[in-house]
């Protein structure tokens, strides 16, 4: 199907230090009050004393609506700051004395709107701190600080529905931080992060996500 945009690039005043703070205090109670548990091979928390390779991926929702587009067909469709799918890949290390496993990442994430004539969306680089604790019969909880780098809402110089043409727009680095809870080797999980650009104020690029996670 073909398509036009309705485009505004909707921003909102910087007002995130409270819910990152409590997303913080959430990360570090589920971190200290987590019972100490013993994981098997192949679980999210891997084995003590090894250092190993992760694997992941996330369909993640939410955020604030950046472009509306318009198909010919009569339908629409909005890219939200926050949406998209992660390929990632990494390492990880459980301590010995530590029930925590550890894990950086790095990963793409992306999404396109449905309209064939076109490669509207929005790219980033995502990497990811986290740690993971089990909390038995191999469930887990884990937390920690993630960084958005190479943000970009790409155009394509689409048509607008006033005449004009969809601006490819270039977001500055934010950074967050994510918590999740899963069984084995899927999870949930909720980021909150915000995008700053050539604005005044900031985008919500905040999220859900269902999570897919394999360590060796």
């Amino acid at each position: 199907m073909n398509a036009k945009v309705s485009f505004k690039l909707e921003s909102y005043p910087r007002d995130g230090r409270v819910h990152f703070a409590a997303l913080s205090l959430l990360a570090v109670a589920a971190l200290v009050g987590s019972q100490r548990a013993e994981a098997e091979w192949g679980e999210a928390t891997g084995t003590p004393g090894h250092f190993g390779v992760v694997l992941e991926g996330a369909a993640e929702f939410g955020g604030d609506n950046l472009v509306e587009v318009l198909f010919t067909d009569g339908g629409s469709q909005h890219i939200k700051a926050g949406q998209g799918v992660t390929l990632g890949g990494g390492i990880h290390y459980r301590p010995l004395s530590l029930p925590v496993d550890l894990a950086a990442t790095v990963g793409y994430k992306f999404v396109r709107t449905a309209a064939y004539n076109t490669d509207l969306g929005v790219d980033r680089v995502v990497i990811k701190f986290t740690g993971t604790v089990p909390l038995g019969n191999h469930w887990w909880i884990d937390a920690g600080p993630v960084w958005h780098t190479g943000i970009k809402l790409n155009g394509d110089n689409l048509p607008t529905i006033d005449g004009g043409r969809v601006p490819d727009v270039n977001f500055d680095d934010a950074v967050g931080g994510t918590v999740g809870f899963g069984w084995r080797w899927i999870g949930v999980s909720y980021t909150y992060i915000k995008y700053r650009g050539p604005f005044d104020g900031s985008v919500d690029a905040s999220n859900v996500g269902v999570t897919f996670g394999w360590k060796f």
